[in-house]
């Protein structure tokens, strides 16, 4: 079979797609196992702290129950934040998968001159767009529910979130500023 320059760029085309999809989800596993690693440590500190209090518990002033009682409404709260990344963890790296397969079978397709090769490659790079996206959501939802998380921690609320946009005015309502001639 001999390629025309035509169809060879057709091919690398095809393949280029998929492995751009392949670098970004490297990108995007550099940084949320940074976040993944950050947490882990946050966990296991705080579990140890819990550890420590609970273990020497003949010296607890009214302070110390307190965190006690925090660290153990945080720890949950934290496993719950570790393991929502996990599973993103967990679908970026099949999506790589996905990707991967997905060059395999472009390459396949060039051998084969069969329709439904075509349409196979098109479905499994959507699959892996799919997958994609879903660990995007789910590493939105678990990004704010950490801001939630630490305004918990730090038992404060944020002043910035309850802050409302002002009212837009009508165009016929003067302004507060006015002009002295």
């Amino acid at each position: 079979m001999i390629l025309s320059p035509e169809g060879a760029t057709r091919a690398i085309g095809a393949i280029i797609v998929p492995a751009v999809m392949i670098s970004a989800c490297a990108i995007l596993l550099n940084g949320i196992t940074i976040r993944y690693t950050a947490i882990d440590n946050l966990f296991r500190s705080f579990n140890q702290e819990s550890f420590n209090l609970k273990r020497d518990r003949s010296s607890h002033d009214q302070l110390e129950q307190e965190r006690i009682l925090h660290l153990d409404h945080l720890i949950p709260k934290l496993l719950h934040h570790h393991h929502i990344l996990h599973n993103v963890l967990t679908l970026i790296y099949l999506s790589l998968f996905v990707f991967v397969v997905d060059m395999l079978l472009v390459a396949a397709s060039l051998s084969f001159t069969f329709l439904w090769v075509s349409y196979l490659v098109l479905a499994v790079f959507l699959i892996g767009v799919l997958i994609l996206g879903w660990s995007l959501f789910l590493t939105v939802y678990e990004l704010r529910s950490a801001h939630d998380f630490i305004q918990f921690e730090l038992q404060v609320d944020c002043d910035l979130c309850k802050i409302k946009p002002p009212k837009r005015r009508d165009r016929g309502q003067s302004s507060h500023f006015t002009h002295r001639h």
